[in-house]
């Protein structure tokens, strides 16, 4: 019987304590999960969990460092905090705090641009956005692995946090950083068959320039097709770089006549440059044709773009993407 007591007592004490120590992390924590009142704090690279802790009680976000980091440290995402400055919400709990920290929409200072731009189109973007200072000190280069100094091709589509007073040349290094990162995640880096990094990189433009994500891989492999028995690539993307044209869907016959080495319909092989900025699907795709004989393709309607070696066949489905057009399907 005294041994039940004895355990009863025990019992009662553990839960007592347990429940202090509950309550006294409590009250090192503010409740709310959010509140009007907003702070901007600003998170630099090479920031620590501790480091981040201590900006945050000392903006007023939360009430005690420890907590945080007691938190962060048994949350992996964590380690996934972007440096930017961070828009977050005062006299929250420090899990609230975590939480906003890691949502990518309360960064102040993002920029971003989609797969497929050109150099000069992002060049722009950079001039007009107010997160720049100075200009391009045409210094920055891609990796002496691509033995060119063209940035075409090497400025990767992402999200970017830039910090305030970034420069041209930070913000172009950023980009080229990220692609490195890319191109070796995509096995361009190791080369393909005959096909140098470089070579690689003007064919994933190529393909990213040609169509949508589920076709990359039929895309990449009808270049592959007509590079391997020496045809011409024929691809209006090409000719559009090269009179910096964007928007019509159907090359008017005039442009093949396009004096410029970017021609692929005059000039055979590659084109000098890649024609735009590849994100990672097209990078994977470049190296990782689908199996297949095609040497044609077109985009009969929105969404249906289909493949064949026969001449004959292509013809016939040309003739149905221009009775769609007609018909104001790609409008």
């Amino acid at each position: 019987m005294k041994r039940v007591i004895y355990l009863l007592i025990s019992s009662c004490l553990s839960t007592l304590i347990f429940i202090g120590l509950h309550d006294a992390f409590l009250l090192n924590d503010f409740k709310a999960l959010s509140s009007n009142e907003k702070v901007q704090i600003l998170i630099e690279p090479g920031d620590t969990g501790y480091t981040i802790a201590k900006k945050l009680e000392e903006f007023g976000i939360i009430k005690m460092s420890k907590v945080f980091y007691k938190i962060a440290l048994n949350d992996e995402r964590a380690r996934g905090i972007s440096p930017g400055i961070h828009e977050l919400d005062s006299n929250i709990a420090s899990k609230a705090a975590l939480e906003q920290l890691l949502d990518t929409s309360r960064i102040v200072g993002v920029f971003g641009f989609s797969e497929g731009l050109r150099k000069n189109e992002i060049f722009d973007l950079l001039k007009n956005s107010q997160l720049i200072t100075g200009e391009y000190s045409n210094k920055v280069f891609p990796s002496s692995a691509y033995k060119t100094k063209s940035l075409e091709g090497f400025l990767f589509p992402a999200q970017y946090s830039f910090l305030p007073g970034t420069t041209f040349d930070e913000a172009i290094s950023q980009m080229v950083n990220r692609f490195d990162i890319a191109a070796k995640e995509s096995g361009i880096t190791s080369g393909y068959m005959k096909f140098e990094p470089y070579d690689l990189v003007k064919i994933a433009s190529l393909i990213q320039s040609e169509g949508d994500p589920q076709d990359f891989s039929k895309i990449s492999r009808v270049i592959h097709n007509r590079l391997k028995i020496g045809m011409p690539l024929q691809i209006n993307a090409t000719i559009d770089y090269a009179l910096n044209l964007r928007g019509d869907i159907r090359l008017p016959y005039k442009r093949l006549e396009t004096n410029s080495k970017f021609n692929t319909y005059k000039y055979r092989g590659l084109p000098p440059t890649p024609i735009s900025n590849p994100g990672q699907q097209a990078l994977e795709a470049s190296v990782n044709p689908a199996p297949g004989d095609w040497l044609y393709y077109v985009t009969v309607k929105p969404g249906d773009t289909r493949f064949t070696n026969s001449y004959e066949e292509f013809l016939g489905w040309a003739n149905e993407f221009r009775k769609n057009e007609r018909n104001g399907l790609f409008e």
